[in-house]
């Protein structure tokens, strides 16, 4: 399980970059989730990463205690969640190349 939740901090890293470069490379990119946008407008940056990787913790703590419970359905949550953020990660640089540049 540590290294399924080391490949979500890391996804979500790089997830965090990625919209950053976008917002910050042209006005026609925006944060498509609107709570994480409203913690952008409010705290830039800072405040999306607070919110991006608090839900990471989340995560991470549920699957934990779902795996204590129903061993192998947490990791199945910690999958699930890296997929979702590795294919965020990929549109996000997807735009980048088709839009950005």
């Amino acid at each position: 399980m540590r290294y399924f939740s080391y490949c979500l901090i890391l996804l979500s890293l790089a997830d965090l970059l990625t919209t950053y470069i976008l917002l910050q490379t042209s006005h026609r990119f925006y944060e498509g989730n609107p709570i994480a946008n409203f913690f952008f407008h409010r705290w830039n940056i800072l405040g999306m990463t607070l919110f991006k990787f608090s839900l990471v913790a989340i995560v991470i703590v549920v699957s934990e205690i779902v795996e204590r419970f129903r061993p192998g359905l947490g990791k199945l949550l910690l999958t699930l969640a890296c997929a979702a953020s590795a294919y965020v990660v990929v549109y996000g640089i997807e735009l980048f190349f088709e839009h950005a540049i």
